[in-house]
């Protein structure tokens, strides 16, 4: 009986004394770790809240092991890998291989691992993030017990960080714009790159253009593109009144010339602002809040208000 309750007791002071230190590790105690932390549950949820049926099925130590390995080689998720999910799912997708669980476990994680690492490298803000208490994070998120910090509040630290992301990114598109030789900077700080000067005469403010164009973000993706419309999807290129259109196209648009090729680089303030554009059908942004943008455009006509339009 004695021995019993020692046995007992010191198995209560081990789990105390893991337990203590799983909370040192988990002392949040700057924004960067705050987020670091946010940002891996969020991460995790992407599994845990993806309606897979097989969820339960899977190792989840594994699949931690495998995140971390992601998170440090790009190349993790690999050929094999690919094989190894190939057997777990079957051909169809749909299928579920038990004896490929542990393996395949450590695959997704991979899997996850590199898209986590590409994304935010991609966003120029891995230098912003603690990966260790990313995988504290994931680890939590994948259990369901990342309560350190309320979902709630996680949600809205991380869309604030990300609009900061934005922000930090478009400042250093505008600065590099602003370097390029022959650039034109207006007031409103919009830079006009001329790519081909056109020969014919320049828009007047209010008035109707034709033009062919490509809008980019600060990060160089593709958010939309006339030539797109036009060619794949069979839709007229139709003008527009320079009126109704974004602040930066009403300011810049005008110091161009027909004929021309141009770039115009929009502070997010003069482009969709704060709040973006959101699509109502998809229920996605189309255009993020605080997004610098990028347009190429091809000025092909203009005209007064209400002659190309009509």
């Amino acid at each position: 009986m004695k021995k019993y309750f020692l046995l007992t007791t010191l198995g209560l002071l081990l789990f105390a004394c893991a337990s203590s230190e799983d909370k040192e590790v988990v002392k949040l105690t700057t924004f960067k770790d705050r987020i670091s932390y946010a940002l891996g549950a969020d991460h995790a949820r992407a599994i845990t809240e993806s309606g897979d049926p097989n969820f339960a099925k899977y190792d989840l130590e594994k699949m931690v092991v495998g995140f971390e390995q992601g998170l440090k080689n790009k190349k993790a998720f690999d050929k094999d890998c690919e094989v190894t999910i190939k057997k777990l799912f079957g051909n169809s997708g749909r299928a579920f291989d038990a004896q490929h669980a542990l393996t395949g476990s450590e695959c997704i994680g991979k899997l996850s691992g590199v898209i986590f690492n590409s994304s935010w490298t991609k966003n120029k803000a891995l230098d912003k993030i603690d990966l260790k208490l990313v995988i504290k994070g994931f680890t939590d998120g994948l259990h369901k017990s990342d309560t350190i910090i309320k979902r709630d509040e996680q949600s809205m630290m991380i869309q604030n960080f990300m609009f900061d992301i934005y922000k930090l990114n478009g400042e250093k598109l505008l600065s590099d714009a602003k370097k390029i030789p022959g650039v034109k900077i207006l007031p409103s700080g919009i830079v006009v790159q001329t790519i081909k000067e056109g020969n014919g005469t320049n828009p007047t403010k209010g008035g109707d253009v034709l033009a062919h164009y490509i809008l980019m973000n600060a990060l160089g993706d593709t958010l939309q593109s006339s030539f797109d419309m036009v060619e794949i999807y069979k839709q007229p290129l139709t003008p527009f009144g320079l009126a109704n259109v974004i602040q930066g196209w009403q300011e810049g648009i005008p110091t161009m010339k027909k004929g021309g090729t141009y770039k115009l680089y929009v502070p997010y303030h003069l482009a969709y602002g704060e709040q973006g554009m959101f699509n109502p059908q998809t229920k996605k942004y189309d255009i993020q809040p605080y997004q610098t943008l990028v347009f190429y455009i091809e000025l092909i006509n203009h005209g007064p208000a209400g002659t190309l339009t009509k």
